[in-house]
């Protein structure tokens, strides 16, 4: 039976979409992209997990782990915190600056934020 015409254009539209870009690339079949998601969807073992990829430098699947979490958990403060700082460790450092001028103090331990900020500003040339 032949597959229906949409399904078989959709992988070429999710890739002009941008959609398979976030994908690390360390999942090779649908059974490990399921796993990842399952692990990101839960905030605490998303952010490990993450944790675990930038501690190896894979600082683009650790953001794209991050907005997984974030996609399931939005309010998460912690994974919040550590993508914008990852986008900084990427040298994306206004995305990263962007990102942690929407947090709030208040949700951060003394200090935390002002040095996650600091990570972010560009180094003085001297």
């Amino acid at each position: 039976m032949a597959r229906p015409r949409i399904v078989r254009g959709l992988a070429p539209a999710l890739l002009l979409c941008g959609l398979f870009v976030s994908l690390p690339v360390s999942a090779e079949t649908l059974e490990e992209l399921d796993a990842l998601s399952d692990q990101s969807a839960d905030a605490p073992s998303g952010i490990s997990m993450a944790q675990e990829q930038a501690k190896r430098g894979e600082y683009l699947d650790a953001l794209a782990t991050l907005e997984r979490v974030l996609a399931a958990n939005p309010k998460s403060h912690e994974a919040r915190l550590i993508h914008a700082v990852y986008l900084c460790r990427i040298d994306d450092r206004q995305g990263g600056r962007v990102e942690l001028a929407k947090l709030k103090k208040k949700y951060y331990s003394d200090g935390l934020l002002d040095e996650a900020r600091a990570m972010c500003e560009p180094a003085e040339k001297g």
